[in-house]
């Protein structure tokens, strides 16, 4: 009587475990329902999953190509979820039937009309036998790459007619006939599909209707790429707008609401897979220990990312257009554009305009003047310069309540292109400057030659230096029919003597440990139009130049 309680038990204990195996898994599909994207390509992405029930086992379908640390899931209080993993589900998927050896396949069981070689016939399609896949010997080494698996399908093709079942070669078939619309011209073909898998119970009794599961995480894939057209047209106000260009590669969006970041991200593994995905763990270890790649950043780069360059705000804001703008929000050193509702396919690109404003502006014209002597290396000796290039620009003040983030920007008057530029981040009453052409009708010159020598003047680490007079020459013609206001930076090495116009001279912390300091003269004056107006300043420094 014991050995037949055992029995009744272990009996009992193996239907329990059959029953839990055939549980009904349910699969369900994430909907983003919330994307924040910078403009580097990642996106932060929450997507919903809505539970029929409390209880159940659920695939949830597709796993997200999330960033390493960023993938996290949440859901409400009154349910628990457990066996939470990452996995692969075998899915059958219906392609179109596009050779006469496809159609064969995709109407196993049909009695249709076959012409095997060149003979009209009447058969039933019977079976197209499958190959025995050989199993692959595990474990094996990761950078060893398996061979392919044989084709699916043999080339036996099995028919029945009236004088019984026989098998011929596939490729004897030329033809098939058949009625349309009893027969399938579509096929089923097996994949895989990585997938999230877990089991939810209740904890407590849960709400009436769905529950909802959140996936959050980063991934790349998406971005927004802004860009300006700023108008001239009236003289003292300009016309700023603003516009983004969403860039989805990531999944189809449908009626999902977009942030647009505006600011610097800072994402350390952006580049590494997340643990929580079906990449191999030699994988993910050698991207997160790779460094990031280093090098001084272009103009794409720039625009890509985030770059500050601004003068401090020094007036009351100007009032803006009567336009609706997009609505946003500033969060420490960030601000959020929001977008309500966007309908997106992967691959698409959306176009949204941001905001339009009037804002204040000057013009402009700037003349950089570079370094030309670096008295450190041997031999060296001061270079004059030939003409420079004058720029034509404009100094905006913004007043928008945003911050402008870094872009290209289109500068028109009355209906005309000027030029395209970038303008860099500025926050919202800061001005900036944006570059329109060089002004052609503005000559400018510079030069710089050795007027006195002192020989042997000074001993640095052992090696002597000439204490060298340099005398340097600017000359500026405005033949524009205005005056104009310009800015002159010339940046030098050496120690400033004498300088005409009254330059604004800053010490510059570049060459601190060198034997000759750096400076900036900054003039701003207005040149009158004219030969006979022309600007003509002369200034001196002496520098420590090794023999």
């Amino acid at each position: 009587m014991k050995t037949v309680v055992q029995v009744t038990v272990v009996l009992s204990f193996v239907a329990c475990v059959c029953f839990a195996e055939e549980q009904t898994v349910v699969d369900l599909a994430a909907k983003p329902v919330k994307v924040a994207m910078f403009k580097n390509g990642v996106g932060l992405v929450s997507a919903r999953v809505e539970l029929p029930e409390a209880a159940g086992h659920y695939r949830v379908r597709p796993l997200p190509d999330a960033t390493l640390g960023s993938f996290w899931i949440s859901w409400p209080e009154s349910i628990s979820l457990t066996d939470v993993k990452a996995t692969q589900s075998e899915t059958t998927k219906k392609i179109p039937a596009a050779t006469v050896q496809e159609l064969l396949e995709a109407n196993i069981g049909k009695t249709v009309d076959l012409k095997i070689q060149e003979t009209w016939q009447r058969v039933t399609i019977r079976d197209i036998p499958k190959r025995s896949d050989e199993p692959f010997i595990l474990p094996r080494q990761e950078n060893i790459i398996p061979p392919p698996p044989p084709p699916t399908r043999g080339g036996l093709l099995l028919i029945e007619d009236a004088m019984g079942v026989r098998g011929i070669p596939r490729d004897w078939v030329q033809e098939i006939r058949f009625d349309a619309n009893s027969s399938n011209m579509e096929l089923e073909r097996p994949m895989l599909e990585n997938v999230i898998e877990f089991t939810a119970a209740p904890v407590k009794s849960p709400p009436s209707g769905p529950i909802p599961v959140i996936l959050t995480y980063l991934a790349k894939g998406i971005a927004w790429s802004p860009s300006y057209v700023v108008d001239i047209s009236k003289e003292d106000k300009a016309t700023f707008s603003a516009k983004s260009v969403i860039v989805n590669d990531l999944m189809p969006l449908e009626d999902t609401d977009v942030e647009l970041i505006s600011g610097y991200p800072h994402i350390q593994f952006e580049n590494v897979a997340s643990t929580f995905s079906l990449a191999s763990l030699q994988q993910i270890l050698e991207r997160a220990r790779s460094p990031r790649d280093a090098g001084r950043p272009d103009i794409i780069s720039n625009v890509m990312t985030q770059v500050a360059r601004f003068d401090k705000a020094d007036s009351a804001p100007a009032p803006s257009m009567p336009v609706t703008p997009v609505e946003g929000e500033g969060a420490e050193d960030l601000y959020f554009y929001e977008l309500k509702g966007i309908t997106l396919k992967k691959g698409e690109r959306g176009y949204q305009p941001v905001f339009a404003a009037e804002v204040s502006y000057e013009h402009l014209y700037t003349w950089d003047i570079p370094n030309y002597i670096m008295p450190e290396t041997p031999g060296s000796q001061p270079d004059g310069g030939d003409r420079q290039v004058v720029w034509h620009s404009i100094k905006l003040q913004n007043s928008t309540g945003r911050p402008w983030t870094t872009a290209p920007a289109l500068t028109m008057k009355n209906g005309h292109i000027l030029g395209q530029d970038t303008i860099y981040y500025t926050p919202d009453r800061a001005s900036t400057e944006l570059r329109i052409t060089q002004a052609v009708a503005v000559k400018a010159e510079q030069s710089e030659n050795e007027i006195a020598r002192e020989r042997n003047a000074a001993n640095f680490n052992r090696n002597n230096y000439d204490l060298v007079t340099v005398k340097g020459e600017l000359a500026v013609t405005n033949y524009k029919d205005k005056p104009i206001a310009l800015k002159i930076t010339k940046t030098l090495t050496g120690e400033i003597q004498q300088a005409d116009g009254e330059p604004a001279i800053t010490k510059l912390a570049k060459g601190l440990r060198s034997i000759n300091s750096q400076s900036q003269l900054v003039w701003t004056v207005e040149v009158k139009p004219g030969k006979d107006n022309a600007l003509k300043w002369s200034y001196t420094f002496n520098v420590y130049v090794r023999n």
